[in-house]
């Protein structure tokens, strides 16, 4: 069974899959500023500044940072995309716990608009963790650290497909215990893949953590 039938989109993933369907946005090739923005009638410049969004009157207009690579701009587009699509209010006089919740949503949009689901889930994906990234990479133009987030991201919501189905199935069946001596053999299975490849990812991060 392919892993990614576990997989189950949020709210905001599933926003963000509607709104590039509505678009036409459908082929990792329309992901670009130009497209994307051109459909949404956002001006974007290039300027030697950080990359910021600006509203006047119902029209948004963007900047995004020319000193930045094209997988950087793009990334920051998205972000920005986010606070056009989605925030109101104005960043630099806003509470600072409102502030954090809007950016922490961007970041989110930003991962899932990068490289959406429904593009993702017809590739035919390697078994080495380093090749799914350098494909991530390079079909969807990202950063390596984007689609090592994406990855991991991935992990993590398959990981919780399988305990929500597992939970299901052994409701279903009306079993007195959730111990997992009662899950199936291929949930078992796995489970423990998935272990295996966050435990490897936490020990990678350990290694570089520590000093020389």
């Amino acid at each position: 069974m392919n892993v990614l039938h576990y997989y189950r989109l949020t709210p905001l993933e599933q926003s963000v899959e509607d709104t590039y369907l509505r678009l036409g946005v459908t082929e990792p090739e329309h992901l670009t500023i130009t497209n994307v923005a051109s459909k949404l009638n956002i001006w974007v410049h290039e300027l030697d500044m950080p990359s910021l969004v600006v509203e006047s009157r119902g029209m948004y207009s963007m900047n995004i940072d020319r000193r930045l690579t094209p997988e950087r701009q793009w990334e920051d587009f998205l972000h920005e995309l986010c606070h056009v699509l989605r925030h109101a209010g104005n960043q630099t006089t806003m509470p600072e716990p409102m502030l954090r919740m809007q950016e922490t949503d961007a970041d989110r949009f930003q991962l899932y608009a990068a490289i959406p689901y429904f593009m993702l889930r017809r590739l035919e994906l390697p078994e080495r963790r380093s090749e799914i990234v350098e494909l991530l990479r390079s079909e969807f133009r990202v950063t390596p650290e984007l689609a090592q987030r994406r990855l991991e991201q991935m992990h993590r919501r398959v990981l919780q497909g399988v305990l929500d189905e597992e939970s299901m199935r052994q409701s279903l069946t009306a079993a007195s215990t959730r111990s997992s001596a009662n899950w199936s053999d291929e949930t078992k299975r796995l489970m423990y893949k998935l272990y295996l490849q966050l435990e490897r990812r936490k020990y990678q991060r350990g290694n570089r953590k520590r000093p020389m």
